[in-house]
């Protein structure tokens, strides 16, 4: 059940939160405040707007599992914010909603970066087997739910402390491709960098589900050796993406 707040005129978002909407409460109200601050007494409109939206999303995205699937709340705190985004009012750059994205997808890396630490030896274990555990489950997923996310893990290089991985399927990317929403992909994806950050990791990422077959990450701690051959970089498509620097020889 979704994020359910009375608005001033009747029940809309009381209905809203019935089982269709899988929205996480945090994403209904860090989005309906959003809206609040953005719109003052024309923001229950833009709520309404950004709801009938999500709902038309909802019904055209391939079958992933829905509550069955690991990533339930993820794709459709996804949808919910491509719903708004598409209906806006007003016309938002990338750089303007980045932060609300990060609200939005990524809020307990607040939290995790004053607990967790990519420089420390323990933390970079404990990811590696996190991701093992979660690409297992997604995988195990998608042989009934081919549409969900899929991926493969490398071995973890403890040594150097290098986790790998890659999703080679991302249904909100499919989404995204689908309903030509490609305008707003890099708020999907941009804020695992900053997310990433506040717990001293840096991600190396090279390509995307949405701009090619899989979405790489390479984590490392912020200081590695490694972060010191690439270089982030804004893409045509405004996704950040690793570019590895060329040096003299």
């Amino acid at each position: 059940m979704g994020y359910c707040r009375t608005d001033r005129n009747g029940s809309e978002k009381g209905a809203a939160v019935k089982d269709k909407i899988l929205v996480s409460k945090h994403t209904m109200k860090v989005l309906h405040e959003f809206m609040e601050k953005e719109y003052g007494s024309g923001a229950d409109k833009v709520w309404k707007t950004t709801i009938r939206q999500y709902k038309k999303f909802a019904e055209n995205i391939l079958d992933y599992g829905g509550k069955k699937s690991p990533h339930v709340t993820q794709i459709n705190d996804a949808m919910f914010f491509l719903a708004f985004c598409s209906t806006a009012p007003k016309e938002y750059t990338i750089e303007e909603l980045e932060p609300l994205s990060f609200e939005v997808f990524m809020a307990p890396f607040h939290t995790l970066g004053k607990i967790f630490s990519a420089k420390k030896k323990w933390t970079m274990d404990l990811l590696s087997v996190i991701f093992r555990m979660s690409l297992d489950k997604d995988n195990k997923h998608a042989k009934k739910y081919p549409f969900d996310f899929q991926g493969i893990i490398e071995p973890y290089d403890k040594e150097n402390g290098v986790v790998k991985y890659c999703f080679t399927r991302c249904p909100i990317a499919d989404f995204v491709k689908k309903n030509a929403l490609g305008k707003w992909m890099p708020l999907m994806c941009n804020c695992d960098h900053t997310g990433l950050g506040k717990i001293h990791a840096g991600l190396i990422r090279e390509g995307t589900c949405y701009t090619g077959d899989r979405c790489d990450y390479c984590v490392v701690s912020e200081d590695h050796p490694l972060m010191r051959d690439y270089e982030l970089v804004r893409n045509e498509d405004g996704l950040l993406v690793s570019r590895r620097i060329k040096r003299k020889e």
